[in-house]
């Protein structure tokens, strides 16, 4: 019987499952996950609703990963152009990534302001996208 494995990540952070449980499909690793994750966040909605956001739970077998999911919401990851989430230092101004470094609220409200314009970007994108999706539907 093959061996799942279900680890958290938040960004670059990840809680390995070096246990795994031995399930008999995919299918059935499926449903664990999304029995898992009624479990975490149905104990979170309770206190605090946010506890989970930007978290995932990632299923991984002896081949690789082959499911991811969110666990809170809202379900918001950034992705670099090659692929993988992106560190949370790759968002900070490039002088303040430095170790030991001092962030003042200007530099955070900067960099802030740069990642809300880069996903308004996005998204205006995306809608660009999906209107001319449309267009080609009719």
């Amino acid at each position: 019987m093959p061996r799942y494995f279900f680890h958290l990540r938040f960004g670059d952070r990840v809680v390995h499952d070096d246990e795994g449980v031995d399930l008999p499909s995919r299918s059935a690793a499926h449903d664990e996950a999304h029995a898992v994750i009624r479990d975490l966040a149905g104990r979170s909605l309770r206190r605090d609703s946010r506890r989970w956001a930007g978290w995932f739970l990632q299923v991984t077998d002896d081949q690789d990963q082959f499911l991811r999911c969110p666990i809170g919401h809202p379900a918001l990851e950034l992705v670099p152009p090659g692929g993988g989430p992106m560190p949370v230092m790759d968002l900070l101004p490039t002088d303040q990534t430095e170790p030991g470094a001092h962030q003042t609220a200007d530099d955070w409200g900067q960099a802030a302001r740069d990642v809300v314009s880069r996903l308004l970007a996005r998204l205006k994108q995306t809608v660009t996208l999906l209107e001319r999706h449309r267009q080609l539907r009719l």
